[in-house]
């Protein structure tokens, strides 16, 4: 009885982790040993091979083996040997015989053809002879030994050598000339005179090369001329050593032909560089004014210090001597130390004023009253206090009292003395001792009165009326030197003061009364470092150029430092090196041309053979210009060397392939270099590049007949660590493009795993085939917007149902117009299970996405409305307006009618 719907779940999956078991590369190959020869007493090269663990083992799997890497020795390579032919010069041309060569005796013959010698020895790369064998063996065929002359005949018209052509202006359309002349009897015979026989000037066109120039590289630095100069911008240099002003910097030039091929720039007519002047700022000192006057001592009784200051008035740039240490002010100070003699200033008061009695008794003057005097700071001398000072110099705690309450005695009153002063308190200040003080009786009291006490106490208490006393000494002085003296040995000084146990200094007979021992140095030595300039030795002669030729030489200059700075002597400036760029020279090489067709002799396809020449290229230097073909003259004196090899292969066996049969391409070009590395980090194995050549099948019926792919490696050192990641498009429908990307932003064929490749293809499985159903995001069969789902027990989806409508009557014509609207369930998206509810609402959107035309007509009707009932307010607020005298008629009231339009 219960509903299928409604039935749990049975069966659900769960996850039993898998044993992973470790899993490693193949062994990579051995990595090549050296194949060339070697010098003698070379050290036993070694190879490798490494494989890399690709997945570690989990859940009880086989772990990974021990062995990574492995290593061998090879075989000891054969020791080098370099030999070079050497020719020498052609000898005199020996005439041959007619009859030599006719093969028959004849006449003695004194003019002909001839031929002409010349000696060939082979030579080891030092210099040193060497067997012709060893040549033969290591250096190709032997050069040619003998070539053709002519001996001119005694009627023969004989001419000197052509000369060289004549240099071209440089301008198309330019013309060089080479002459040769007629010698000895020749000048007088009239066939040799004949220009159109025997021309004694030729002509010849000069190239018409367009040249063009372009900046090559950086910018060398600033490099001041070369010279002796003792005044530069208005600065002394010391010796002959220029460190600022105006100078040039150099930037290299290339020369190009109209082909784009490198030739030498002074067919630019540049003489390699361009150059641009720079100014080098010369270093300015920091600059201090004059020392102040010394201040004040800091204390006016006792030990304190007296200052003097410099400020700042221009800070050090370029380089220049830096400022001693600033406070935040930028002020550097200079502080000693004095003593202030306690009793240089003291107050002096003059006599109490007669006692003026505030509260007057008529009857009798007398009661209490205010006395007043004078107290004043005055500098105290041998002979007693002599001038008034500012009060300030005095000590201010110790000012005697102006003012003071007194008692006019009456008649009848007891009249005392003053106070007397009070007794010494008893050391140490412990609180037990005390001191007293007492006054007289001048005048005994009427009877019946009795005079006060004329003895006071007081408790001694610690830093009231009690005090105790220690030595004390200053901070040390900044290091003191003799008079006109800037650097060197000086004195620190510093002072003795008798401080009193509440801080305060006091004259030093205290603490000289007490006996108390004096156990400091006032006096130590100190060093003031002299200021040195930093001392550079001359600059280095250029060296040579790192390139012998291409756009990349640099030269280079140096500088050392003689004397390293001190204190706050000049620094070293930074620069101790300067580069610049070398003159653009066109580098030349041999390389080989392209293979030629493949040819068979006598049959259509089957082995034939393959030729190539070698020609001569420009190119800047680089690794990466492949160069561009020019007169072999250019490499004239290169040795024939191609690749490194002097062996060329200039012809090779190839094969045409017949109809049907399989065959492999030429290789392909080697692929970049591909590093070990586990987590973008090098495992140090080195590089590996790798080559193939493809198989072609021409007829699958022979593909088992076919070739392995062939595949070289190599190894290399200028690879990168990559990391390698899966990229997804978004979703079209149920398909979207995965490609593999490399960390360099290059989308690439492999390197990602497989494993982990996203899916590209979300299609549901069955196809949803109900109709009005499509595949959602989640892979399952959901129904288009208006329609609700009908599922299976098994819950998959069985149909989809059109939703119920909402009829809403509108009154635009009067007319039954019916404005429908499918109704879902509001509190779910439209792709997930529902329409199961029954919360209806309208759909102001149609299937297109775009809103439907009735909701236009409702804001439009909801605005009308709006404007009206605000209009009706305003109307109904304002005041009315008093009738116009002149108008009789009345104001109409305002009739407002409703018609019952439901847009309104």
């Amino acid at each position: 009885r219960c509903p299928e719907s409604l039935r749990p779940e049975t069966v659900r999956p769960c996850l039993l982790p898998c044993r992973k078991d470790c899993i490693v590369t193949p062994f990579s190959d051995w990595t090549p040993c050296p194949s060339s020869c070697e010098e003698g007493g070379a050290a036993v090269k070694k190879q490798s091979r490494h494989r890399v663990v690709i997945q570690l083992p989990a859940n009880g799997g086989r772990e990974c083996p021990d062995s990574l890497f492995e290593e061998r020795e090879c075989e000891a390579p054969p020791v080098c040997f370099s030999y070079r032919w050497k020719t020498h010069k052609w000898r005199r041309c020996q005439l041959v015989p007619w009859y030599v060569r006719q093969d028959s005796p004849g006449v003695h013959e004194t003019c002909g053809p001839g031929l002409q010698a010349r000696a060939i020895t082979c030579r080891r790369q030092d210099g040193g002879q060497a067997d012709v064998g060893e040549c033969l063996k290591f250096s190709g065929p032997l050069p040619p030994l003998t070539q053709t002359c002519q001996i001119p005949c005694q009627d023969d018209c004989q001419l000197t050598n052509w000369s060289k052509f004549s240099s071209c202006n440089g301008d198309c359309g330019g013309v060089r000339t080479r002459k040769r002349t007629l010698v000895g009897k020749s000048k007088k015979k009239d066939k040799c005179r004949n220009s159109q026989v025997y021309p004694l000037t030729e002509n010849q066109f000069c190239p018409c090369d367009k040249y063009s120039a372009q900046p090559v590289g950086n910018w060398s630095d600033c490099i001041l001329p070369e010279g002796r100069l003792e005044v530069l911008l208005g600065m002394k240099v010391q010796g002959d050593v220029k460190e600022c002003g105006q100078g040039y910097r150099y930037q290299a030039m290339a020369c190009y032909d109209q082909n784009s091929r490198l030739v030498e720039t002074s067919r630019c007519n540049s003489h390699g560089y361009i150059e641009e002047a720079c100014i080098i700022p010369c270093p300015s000192d920091c600059k201090l004014s004059e020392w102040s006057n010394w201040s004040r001592c800091s204390k006016s009784c006792g030990s304190g210090v007296k200052v003097r200051s410099k400020w700042l008035r221009e800070k050090p740039y370029n380089g220049g001597r830096p400022c001693p240490k600033l406070d935040h002010v930028n002020q550097v100070y200079e502080v000693v130390p004095c003593h202030s003699d306690c009793n240089q200033y003291v107050w002096v008061t003059e006599p109490w004023s007669i006692c003026k009695v505030t509260n007057v008794d008529l009857k009798e003057n007398c009661g209490e009253g205010v006395q007043t005097r004078k107290v004043r700071c005055m500098l105290n001398t041998v002979d007693g206090p002599s001038d008034t000072v500012e009060d300030y110099l005095c000590d201010p705690e110790e000012m005697p009292l102006g003012a003071r309450k007194c008692i006019l005695p009456c008649p009848e009153d007891c009249v005392m003395s003053e106070w007397g002063l009070w007794s010494p308190c008893s050391l140490p200040c412990n609180g037990s001792g005390v001191r007293e003080r007492s006054a007289e009786s001048l005048r005994q009291p009427d009877d019946g009165k009795s005079c006060p006490p004329a003895t006071e106490t007081e408790a001694c208490t610690l830093n009231k009326n009690c005090y105790h006393y220690d030595y004390n000494v200053t901070d040390w002085s900044t290091c003191q030197l003799s008079e006109k003296a800037v650097c060197g040995s000086g004195i620190k000084t510093r002072m003795l003061d008798c401080v009193r146990s509440d801080g305060k200094s006091v004259d030093l007979k205290y603490c000289e009364e007490l006996g108390l021992e004096k156990t400091w140095q006032m006096n130590v030595s100190c060093v003031v470092e002299c200021p040195v300039n930093c001392q550079l030795s001359d600059w280095s002669p250029w060296s040579e150029c790192s390139q012998t030729c291409g756009l990349t030489g640099k030269m280079i200059r140096r500088r050392t430092i003689n004397q390293p700075f001190q204190g706050d002597g000049r620094p070293c400036p930074s620069q101790v090196e300067q580069f610049k760029p070398c003159p653009v020279k066109p580098c030349y090489r041999w390389q080989y041309g392209q293979w030629s067709a493949c040819r068979v002799e006598d049959a259509q396809c089957g082995e034939g053979t393959r030729v190539r020449n070698i020609s001569c290229v420009v190119f800047d230097g680089s690794v990466e210009d492949v160069g561009k073909a020019v007169d072999e003259e250019f490499c004239g004196e290169i040795e024939p060397v191609v690749d490194g090899n002097k062996k060329m292969t200039l012809e090779e066996t190839c094969t045409v392939p017949c109809p049907g049969d399989c065959y492999l391409r030429e290789w392909s070009a080697w692929s970049l270099c591909q590093l070990t590395c586990v987590n973008g980090e090098d495992l140090g194995f080195g590089g590996i590049q790798v080559r193939s050549r493809a198989v072609i099948v021409q007829d699958l019926e022979n593909q088992h007949l076919c070739p392995e792919q062939a595949l070289e490696t190599r190894p290399c050192d200028d690879g990168q660590c990559y990391e390698y990641k899966w990229m997804a498009s978004p979703w079209k429908g149920s398909s979207r493009t995965v490609w593999c990307q490399r960390s360099d932003g290059l989308n690439v064929t492999g390197g990602c795993l497989v494993m982990r490749q996203p899916d590209a293809d979300r299609s549901c499985s069955p196809p949803c085939s109900q109709p009005h159903a499509y595949c959602s995001e989640t892979r399952t069969c959901t129904c288009e917007d208006g329609y609700t789902e009908v599922m299976s027990s098994d819950g998959t989806l069985e149909q989809c149902t059109l939703i119920p409508v909402v009829v809403i009557p509108t009154m635009e014509d009067k007319k039954a117009d019916v404005k429908t609207s499918r109704a879902v369930n509001p509190t779910q998206p439209s792709s997930n299970q529902s329409g199961r509810g029954r919360t209806w609402f309208l759909q102001p959107f149609g299937p297109d996405g775009r809103l439907k035309t009735w909701v236009y007509g409702v804001a439009a009707g909801a605005f009308v409305l709006l404007i009206f009932i605000v209009s009706m307010i305003y109307l109904a607020c304002k005041k009315p307006k008093k009738p116009q005298r002149r108008q009789n008629n009345r104001l109409k009231p305002l009739t407002l009618a409703y018609d019952g339009d439901a847009d309104m």
